[in-house]
């Protein structure tokens, strides 16, 4: 009876253990009901998705039933991102609504602790532990106020959501019903064809409306544009801004490049070497198709017209004057059909001036084809783009022709704009090259470089992936204009990031095209930061014993940059790493005896880049070759030969046999010549004397080094001799060419033969 007792007897100190619990409880109840300012972000980003959602209604409302098509998938673009906004806000609502209301749950068991049930119940205890109790009781009054107001403050948001995704699922079914509609009226006859008497109810009194209230939706379409698009138009100022920043470290090269045109003409700058700050203006308002695939008409429109109007300024001086005539007539036609894209309505007039313009296009598009040099590297390039912008023209009379009118619009100003990008992004290209061109030359100067280069080598390197992005851009404006943009990118979109599943195996296209696509990348940044730190890989007369730790430092630096691409390409691409190994392990086994050797060679040009005995410049005898380092990479070693021959050797070959470095420490090597002497008399002193005369004087012998003179057969009249000094490695055949006529005009002059 005494030993239960004891067991059930509660200290004071289980008491106040009993209310230390509680407290710890409302506490962590507290912390899980406490709403930070993430809540009051989230408020603002819906009270801003529903303002963005009132804006749309309303420009869509003033517009037409006939709606321009690219205005409408610019609203259901940003209709659709404020959809994807206002689902990650809900269920990140969600999970704080059900973390809150879990703890409003737990507060209502927070007081069911046994020991403080029975403290409750004991009067005597309530008086001696009332401080504290009070305390608790007054916490947890805070706490049930804290989660009641958590409660309610969700419930709010999720409220404003919930308004948020109805109102954007109607507007959104909405934009997609106005889409069909106006693709239907887009394949339908609007109007009469073109040698039939107009009447009076055809679609062009439904579309006549005045001009000022088509300026006004149009500029509701442009501003609400800019205003969505914030940080794409800081990005591009940005960009700009870095462009002027390095074009402002450079004007002294420039300068100098104009001044010493001659010089430094093999670098071909046509561009920035006239107009440096519109050049930079054409790179920027080039790249801006990547930004403005969706933007509205009047807006690409004012963009290109500015960098038609720069283009025409810089080829004024380059183009001749038909030529140049030519393409003012395109840009002509370029306001021309944007205006009409804005302001004609089907009646006959209009159609009349659209067909003439439309012809006007074809006529200028030939005539300028003509004109373009058939040798220039992007003549295939420029003459496909403009034969698809007469193709495009044609397709517009014929529509205007037939009654489709609204079509002919659409192909017509994608005409204009396949014909006029045609022209510009070629020297957009040539531009970005330039900038290669310029930024690699002043890396050369830094150096002490001032012998010219075959540009053909940086260009080549470069110019693919330039042409890549300049087909990009075309294509991107062209889907623009004829209003398919949305659907080629939703085709692509979903045909890259679709899951395919292979065996086991799940994987999609995005991630191995972004895979291969960073390698590749990977690839042309290491050969770029040799291009970019002034180095060609073929200057090897340059290289002496002080630039080739440079030449180390930057082979280790392209080993890193692409092992680096590697496993980039590896972590970006979400492939099953995995379930790859296993893979890979597998195959490993069955064809590895046959990779071996490949296996070796790349291990050992790792081995060769760190371990520094052979560098780029470094005479070498390897293998019964003999001759220059001039890349070490991985797979092999090429080395140039006396001849003009590049050996390549492969790493394993160069590891495992003895290698010559003449100029591993230093670049001295020792000459011998072998000569025989003969006269009536002949004085060793005098011989000694005329030899290290004639051996200080000449050019590239290293002077420190006293010549060793050995007398290797005497007779009575005739000597042998062999003499050893020391000069540069790379001089050492010319050095003993002047050596043996210098010594045999000396010794002819002291009446000795020299043989």
């Amino acid at each position: 009876m005494r030993l239960m007792l004891a067991v059930d007897t509660l200290t004071m100190s289980d008491y106040m253990m009993s209310m230390d619990r509680v407290n710890d409880k409302l506490n962590d109840i507290a912390d899980s009901a406490r709403l930070g300012f993430e809540v009051e972000r989230m408020d603002h980003m819906l009270d801003l998705i529903a303002n963005n959602i009132t804006l749309i209604r309303l420009n869509m409302g003033r517009r037409r039933s006939g709606t321009n098509i690219k205005n409408l998938y610019l609203y259901q673009s940003f209709a659709s991102n404020f959809n994807a906004q206002n689902d990650r806000i809900e269920a990140r609502l969600d999970k704080m609504y059900n973390t809150v209301y879990r703890a409003k749950l737990r507060l209502k068991t927070v007081m069911s602790d046994s020991i403080f049930r029975i403290l409750c119940a004991d009067s005597s205890l309530r008086h001696t532990f009332s401080q504290k109790l009070i305390r608790l009781e007054q916490k947890w009054s805070r706490v049930d106020s804290l989660t009641a107001t958590g409660v309610n403050t969700l419930n709010g948001l999720k409220v404003k959501v919930t308004n948020n995704a109805i109102t954007l699922s109607d507007m959104l079914n909405f934009m997609n019903y106005r889409l069909d509609k106006a693709g239907q009226q887009l394949f339908a006859k609007e109007t009469n064809f073109f040698w039939q008497k107009s009447l009076p109810d055809t679609l062009a009194t439904t579309k006549s409306k005045s001009i000022v209230n088509i300026f006004e939706s149009e500029q509701k379409a442009v501003n609400y544009y800019i205003s969505q698009t914030s940080r794409q138009q800081g990005l591009i100022v940005t960009i700009l801004i870095l462009l002027f920043v390095w074009l402002f470290q450079k004007r002294k090269q420039l300068k100098a490049f104009r001044k010493n045109d001659e010089k430094f003409a093999f670098l071909h700058l046509r561009y920035l070497n006239t107009h440096p700050v519109l050049s930079l203006f054409i790179v920027v308002l080039s790249i801006m198709p990547f930004f403005d695939a969706y933007a509205p008409t009047s807006y690409i429109s004012g963009e290109s017209l500015i960098l038609l109007g720069v283009v025409s300024t810089i080829m004024f001086a380059k183009w001749d004057r038909s030529k140049w005539f030519v393409w003012l007539i395109l840009v002509g036609l370029f306001i021309a059909v944007a205006s009409s894209d804005l302001f004609f309505a089907p009646a006959f007039p209009q159609r009349l001036l659209l067909l003439l313009l439309h012809i006007a296009i074809v006529i200028a598009g030939l005539r300028f084809l003509r004109k373009m040099a058939k040798e220039t590297v992007y003549y295939r390039l420029s003459k496909f783009a403009i034969i698809v912008g007469i193709v495009l023209a044609f397709l517009a009379m014929v529509n205007n022709i037939f009654g489709r009118f609204s079509l002919s619009q659409i192909f017509g100003t994608a005409a204009i704009f396949a014909i006029t990008q045609a022209i510009t992004l070629p020297i957009f290209l040539e531009i970005v090259i330039e900038i290669f061109l310029l930024q690699f030359q002043s890396a050369r100067l830094k150096k002490g470089n001032v012998k010219p280069f075959e540009t053909t080598i940086l260009v080549n390197k470069i110019r693919l992936p330039l042409l890549i992005i300049l087909s990009i851009l075309w294509v991107i404006m062209l889907a623009s204009n004829l209003d398919i943009y949305h659907y080629v990118y939703s085709t692509i979109h979903d045909f890259l990031t679709n899951p395919r599943v292979i065996g086991s195996i799940s994987f999609k296209w995005a991630s191995v095209l972004l895979f291969f696509v960073i390698i590749w990348m990977a690839h042309i940044l290491q050969r770029l930061i040799t291009f970019l730190f002034g180095e060609t890989g073929y200057d090897l007369d340059d290289i002496t014993t002080a630039t080739k730790g440079q030449h180390s430092r930057l082979l280790v630096t392209r080993l890193l940059v692409l092992i680096g691409g590697y496993l980039l390409a590896i972590a970006a691409s979400g492939l099953p790493i995995d379930k790859l190994t296993i893979i890979i392990g597998a195959l490993g086994v069955g064809v590895g005896m046959g990779l071996q050797s490949i296996v070796n060679n790349f291990v050992s040009g790792i081995i060769l880049i760190f371990d520094g005995s052979l560098k780029i410049g470094d005479e070498i005898e390897v293998n019964g070759q003999a001759g220059k380092v001039k890349e070490i990479g991985l797979r092999v070693v090429t080395i140039n030969t006396a001849d003009g021959a590049e050996v390549m050797i492969p790493n394993g070959t160069i590891l495992s046999q003895n290698i010559v470095n003449w100029t591993y420490s230093n670049d001295q090597r020792r000459v011998v010549l072998d000569f025989s002497l003969s006269g009536n008399e002949l004085d060793t002193n005098v011989i000694n004397d005329v030899i290290n005369d004639v051996v200080s004087k000449l050019p590239n012998v290293i002077a420190k080094n006293k010549p060793v003179i050995l007398f290797t057969k005497v007779h009575q009249d005739t000597c042998w001799l062999t003499i050893r000094f020391w000069s540069t490695i790379t001089n050492v055949e010319q050095v003993k060419s002047a050596a043996m006529l210098q010594l045999n005009a000396a010794f002819k002059d002291k009446n000795i033969k020299m043989e």
